[in-house]
């Protein structure tokens, strides 16, 4: 137990006495500058301005304190993408080539004794297969260690580079600060295949052959390699206030170590639960709507009525309030289940929320039928709340029904939401360590959807297409061809018998691939359905798996490859579907490029707080948001 709640018994207030102290008005501060022998003065400046809630939250976590490490992160450095076909360009500063040398040199490259004396770093780096890139990326609010985020990569100026498409960004160290006199402690690493959009932003055409490509995304190659941890940090310091956020929050949740730790007047730290290490937010959420004067008798009930009673209002935040209802516990759920039949549609979904988020199955029918009616101006909120619902059996059947929708972007709801809860339905297979094949089979029309952010997925959904007889596919380049043809089927033979006809109908689709650096010509066959299309084209062998044959021929075709394939296969034809891209996201680095800077007394919020002493130590889920890409060259450290 923390000293200055020694101290707070010591004076005979134990914390119902606090409580009722602070619903009666009474202040608990003033204790800001007893230990200024261990906590820094507090300039005024760096005081968080209290928000402006909304009366019935007076009284939670939220009203008290503020997430400090809520912010995104800016991160950069230089790194090479290589791979290129001749579109790179060895130019690079020579500092930036020093750095780049230095970086090589520690992975043992151009070593005998580390089995890589026949690459000569200088060399690598003279190469036009290779090109300095700056690469930027933005760490999420509330990230743990392990988390992915996208990257962007940009050639360096003055350099001629024409193309970053289909290259290879090398493991890249991550910093804030990038100086290359003045470098930050690296926060994360980037590594994978570059994708440079073959579509418009319309998605209604290829971009053209030949087009200046200097600027691609690494998706979902940003891994955090630091264990941030989530901080409150209080409006106004007090000693009293932090013990009584550590006490409520530890025993809703429980947990040891402990979830909340009250380190002194200002912060209060949390350590998320497992259950919610992929989705923190959520769990800090929660937190935030947590009465402080929940443990006093009859409150929950008289605040539940506060709360629902807010619903009616035009003007409440209802998000938070149907959260903050969430908060109170199962004891109020006799008070909320009377609202699921409200005559208002906005208080019936609210209350519904509230007690989907307590795990009332009543609640979760009433969400379910919002999903299966799909429409009505609660759909998507009623999805979202059901992804997170305890009861993933009822959640799945719901969103089925999604998928039987005429309307494309209602059928990518319900993928989107089976996808979220790990649905069974969904088939899922790693393509060649490059990106997620999804097949979800349903009666529906045939949907291809494809990713731009986040992790690379290309997804089936609807019936599994064929390609048509005498569909023909050339790639921009003549890179690769995909060629199924019309079956040759003798007159004579064509009254003989239907068992030889459907055999003579059942050819192979004939796949060939011509290196752009080498000429050489690579020729595959598979069936006709797409996933095999997709797999045989994306492929590539595993050196180091028993059964690796290095004589057998493989294309490895790249993420970029594949969607611009499906695109076109789609639009002349060839296969009977809706090809479906991910919409493009606003360009973020430049909107968050000032979040990194200290406030004006030289503190700074988030995982750069002066003085906070984080570091980075293992953390207990080794496999969690590992992204396909963070696997190390030949010849690299992990540490480099």
């Amino acid at each position: 137990m923390p000293q200055f709640a020694n101290r707070m018994f010591k004076l005979g207030l134990s914390s119902l006495a606090v409580v009722t102290l602070l619903a009666t008005g009474v202040s608990l501060g003033g204790c800001s500058n007893g230990r200024s022998g261990k906590t820094p003065p507090v300039a005024q400046q760096d005081l968080l301005p209290r928000p402006a809630l909304y009366p019935a939250l007076h009284g939670t976590i939220k009203s008290f304190a503020a997430v400090a490490s809520a912010n995104p992160v800016l991160v950069r450095g230089y790194g090479i993408v290589a791979g290129l076909p001749n579109t790179g360009s060895g130019e690079m500063p020579p500092e930036i080539r020093n750095m780049m040398m230095n970086r090589l040199l520690k992975n043992n490259i151009g070593f005998l004794s580390h089995g890589t004396a026949q690459y000569d770093p200088s060399k690598i780096l003279r190469s036009r297969q290779i090109a300095a890139v700056f690469v930027e990326g933005v760490i999420p609010p509330l990230a743990m260690r392990g988390t992915t985020f996208d990257l962007k990569v940009i050639a360096m100026p003055n350099t001629q580079t024409t193309s970053l498409a289909n290259g290879l960004l090398w493991t890249t160290p991550l910093r804030v600060h990038v100086g290359l006199n003045n470098m930050s402690r690296v926060l994360a690493r980037g590594r994978g295949p570059v994708f440079c959009d073959p579509l418009h932003a319309s998605a209604s055409r290829l971009v053209k052959a030949g087009t200046i490509l200097r600027t691609g995304r690494v998706m979902a190659g940003g891994i955090v390699s630091i264990k941030i941890p989530v901080i409150l940090e209080l409006y106004t310091p007090s000693y009293r206030i932090s013990y009584l956020i550590q006490q409520i929050v530890n025993q809703r949740y429980g947990g040891n170590p402990p979830v909340a730790a009250a380190e002194n007047d200002r912060i209060v730290q949390l350590r998320v639960p497992r259950r919610y290490q992929h989705n923190p937010a959520e769990f800090v959420d929660m937190v935030m709507h947590l009465y402080l004067e929940q443990n006093i008798p009859g409150f929950t009930q008289v605040q539940a009525k506060r709360l629902l009673k807010a619903l009616s209002d035009p003007t409440a935040p209802f998000n938070q309030i149907s959260m903050a209802l969430a908060q109170l516990g199962r004891t109020v759920l006799p008070d909320i289940e009377p609202y699921y039949n409200s005559p208002d549609p906005r208080v019936a979904f609210y209350a519904a929320r509230a007690g989907t988020i307590i795990g009332d199955e009543d609640a979760v029918t009433v969400l379910k039928k919002i999903v299966t009616e799909g429409h009505g101006p609660y759909l998507m909120d009623a999805v979202k709340t059901l992804e997170h619902s305890h009861d993933a059996v009822r959640a799945s059947l719901a969103f089925q029904h999604l998928l039987q929708s005429p309307d494309p972007r209602t059928r990518l709801l319900g993928y989107k939401a089976l996808l979220k809860i790990h649905s069974s339905e969904i088939y899922s297979q790693v393509v060649g360590a490059k990106f997620m094949l999804d097949i979800l089979p349903s009666s529906g029309p045939t949907l291809i959807y494809a990713t731009r952010t986040g992790y690379p997925r290309v997804a089936i959904i609807g019936r599994v297409p064929e390609l048509i007889p005498g569909s023909l596919y050339v790639s921009q380049g003549n890179a690769i061809t995909v060629n199924y043809p019309l079956p040759i089927v003798p007159k004579k033979v064509q009254a003989i018998s239907s068992q030889k006809h459907l055999q003579s109908a059942t050819l192979p689709v004939q796949l060939y691939y011509r290196d752009p650096l080498s000429h050489q010509m690579v020729q595959m066959s598979c069936d006709p359905e797409l996933p095999d299309v997709i797999t045989a084209l994306a492929q590539a062998p595993n050196p180091f798996s028993p059964t690796y044959n290095p004589r057998a021929p493989y294309i490895a075709a790249s993420y970029q490859r594949i969607v611009a394939m499906l695109f076109t296969l789609c639009n002349n034809k060839n296969i009977i579907a809706t090809f479906m891209m991910q919409q493009k996201s606003p360009p973020s680095m430049a909107l968050y490029a000032s979040l990194n800077q200290p406030r004006p007394s030289g503190h700074t919020l988030g995982v750069y707080r002066h003085g906070n002493g984080w570091t980075a130590t293992p953390t207990t889920q080794p496999n969690h948001g590992v992204s396909p890409f963070s696997s190390t060259l030949p010849g690299e450290k992990p540490g480099n």
